[in-house]
């Protein structure tokens, strides 16, 4: 698949929690190019979503994780390695993608990797039969990523469901209402995993990536929770 430059939609990272500036805020806060994973899904607000006292408050990191501290070309290894995996991971769990391309893997901007950074993001970038969108990934090393499940969702006021999977982890997808030219929503998957890893993965009902071609609004997400967590908790993707 190609792998291509483009500036993403605009992520805001503070203290580990995300904020997304939707179509229709200010040029200026768009001017924040931290692409950091937030959030995908399907029906937006479904009834019984849980309110962020609801979702389990689990330590976090776990104790004794401590963030590896990845040199830049580990850390491009790993890149390398998840972007083969993804060509065919991503089409298989979203099969109604085509033209897919890629962002650059990244940090604080696309394409530049740095010592000790210790997470990574890229853009899958599409078309479906709605029109043109994306889907965001963020990995975080053991360690990293310090926000707790309920913190992710009160600090993005977010409509959580959190659910403890087999292996012990917990799975949490939250839904972000962002206010602009209408009310936007974003859905996102996080698996938080027993050994201190977060997979973030995330959809829109608007098109994130500012191209010079802006997709169209959508009724719903554009990805299901069902796809985002199947993404989300691909155990090929980890630093």
């Amino acid at each position: 698949m190609n792998r291509i430059a483009g500036l993403a939609g605009a992520l805001v990272m503070a203290a580990g929690l995300a904020v997304v500036v939707a179509p229709g805020a200010s040029a200026d806060a768009r001017e924040f190019r931290v692409p950091t994973g937030i959030g995908p899904s399907g029906v937006v607000y479904g009834e019984g979503a849980a309110s962020p006292a609801d979702v389990p408050d689990i330590e976090w990191p776990p104790a004794g994780v401590v963030p590896p501290g990845h040199s830049a070309e580990t850390l491009r290894e790993f890149a390398f390695v998840m972007g083969e995996h993804l060509d065919t991971a991503f089409p298989a769990v979203v099969p109604q993608a085509t033209t897919l391309s890629w962002i650059p893997w990244g940090g604080e901007f696309e394409g530049v990797i740095e010592d000790g950074q210790d997470y990574l993001t890229t853009w899958a970038v599409y078309d479906d039969k709605i029109g043109s969108t994306g889907t965001a990934f963020q990995i975080e090393a053991p360690g990293h990523f310090t926000a707790t499940p309920r913190e992710y969702c009160e600090a993005n006021a977010a409509k959580c469901e959190a659910e403890f999977l087999d292996d012990g982890s917990l799975l949490l997808n939250a839904t972000i209402e962002v206010e602009g030219n209408r009310t936007y929503h974003i859905g996102t998957a996080l698996h938080y995993r027993t050994d201190g890893t977060v997979v973030w993965i995330s959809a829109y009902d608007y098109d994130p990536i500012w191209d010079g071609s802006e997709g169209p609004d959508r009724d719903e997400i554009a990805l299901s929770f069902e796809q985002l967590s199947a993404l989300a908790t691909d155990p090929a993707l980890h630093l």
